[in-house]
């Protein structure tokens, strides 16, 4: 479970205290610099940049202007250039009681959406700074060729021989005047209307409650998993029960516990009497998981029955000779508990039961 946890946090927060990026967003508006004209009596929403607000963007984000910006930072920045093109504006008119009229109208009206994804939140908001000025800049040539254009097609009809109503003439001279300061007076600016930023990734303070609950659950799964599997697989004896089911419960003399020996001792001394025959008069204790059977327990199982009791080396260590049967002795398997295999066992009983020796029993011996 604390595995788990732990990942999850690891997961969550990349052990961050501080955030992974950060996103700064601002949008733009130009001014209309085309609308004083309306005075003059220019029809300003059929006077277009050239090149027009959505190529303006595209130019905003070529290589050239990027290479230049990018210059004066030591790593990348990532800038997004969104253009949003009203193109008409409707109008509601009212005309007498409960009679309501709707019409569309054209509008070149555009905003410009700028977003600027770094690690430092300093180096975003001069990127945008020069962002914006690169776009003025290309604005206001934009700007200029329009109110050009306009001038030329004005001149073109002044030196064209057309018969042109003195009113005409009057209004298209001072319409080529206003056009002329418009050029003067065009600046190309643009104004920041909104901003907002975002700190993206999961930090070490801001990990939700409930990915540590889910932590912790995905945790205790896979622990349990892994204990039910160790208990499967488990082939270790560590009880009475274990013993009993590698062996028979006929075959069971007892338990001996070094913590309590004296009583344990005597009960084993007990079963083994009653297993014993009158022939029989040696004893021998065969550890089993083990090196050798304590001395304090053959020393006390020896006093009580009046027989001399021996234990043998770890059945790894035997040889032959070792195994040798007698007629006046008799073998006890002592399974060391927690560290003897059911497997183990069953290979030294057969092995004992071969070699002609008499086996009482196996007795389970435990340190606790």
């Amino acid at each position: 479970m604390l595995i788990g946890l732990m990942l999850m946090f690891w997961q969550e927060s990349d052990l961050q205290t501080t955030p992974r990026y950060f996103t700064l967003t601002r949008m733009y508006e130009p001014s209309d610099e085309g609308a004083p004209l309306t005075l003059v009596g220019v029809n300003t929403d059929l006077i277009s940049q050239f090149p027009n607000e959505t190529n303006q963007a595209t130019l905003l984000q070529s290589d050239e202007v990027k290479q230049k910006i990018q210059s004066a930072f030591d790593r990348d920045i990532q800038l997004l250039v969104k253009a949003f093109d009203k193109t008409f504006a409707l109008n509601t008119e009212t005309d007498g009681p409960a009679i309501t009229k709707f019409s569309f109208k054209p509008s070149r009206r555009f905003a410009y959406e700028f977003t600027c994804v770094e690690s430092d939140e300093l180096n975003c908001a001069k990127a945008l700074d020069m962002y914006a000025k690169e776009l003025q800049s290309i604005r206001l040539e934009a700007t200029k060729a329009g109110f050009a254009n306009s001038i030329k097609l004005i001149d073109s009809l002044l030196a064209a021989k057309i018969a042109i109503a003195p009113s005409d003439l009057s209004r298209l001279t001072l319409q080529k005047a206003a056009f002329a300061q418009a050029i003067e007076l065009a600046s190309g600016e643009i104004a920041q209307v909104s901003e907002s930023k975002y700190f993206g990734g999961e930090t070490v303070r801001t990990v939700d409650w409930r990915s540590y609950i889910f932590g912790l659950l995905v945790g205790f799964v896979i622990g349990m998993l892994i204990l039910f599997q160790f208990v499967v697989s488990d082939n270790k004896i560590r009880s009475v029960k274990g013993l009993v089911a590698a062996t028979n419960y006929e075959s069971f003399l007892g338990e001996v516990t070094l913590s309590d020996n004296l009583n344990s001792v005597e009960l084993l001394a007990a079963t083994v009497r009653g297993a014993l025959d009158g022939q029989m008069r040696k004893l021998k204790l065969l550890p089993v998981g083990g090196d050798v059977v304590p001395s304090e327990i053959t020393t006390s199982l020896g006093e009580i029955l009046g027989t001399p009791v021996t234990s043998a080396t770890g059945f790894a260590k035997l040889k032959a000779i070792d195994l040798a049967p007698a007629a006046d002795s008799a073998i006890v398997l002592a399974v060391f508990r927690d560290s003897t295999s059911k497997t183990d066992l069953q290979q030294i009983w057969s092995v004992l039961e071969k070699s002609g020796n008499r086996i009482l029993g196996s007795t389970l011996v435990s340190d606790k």
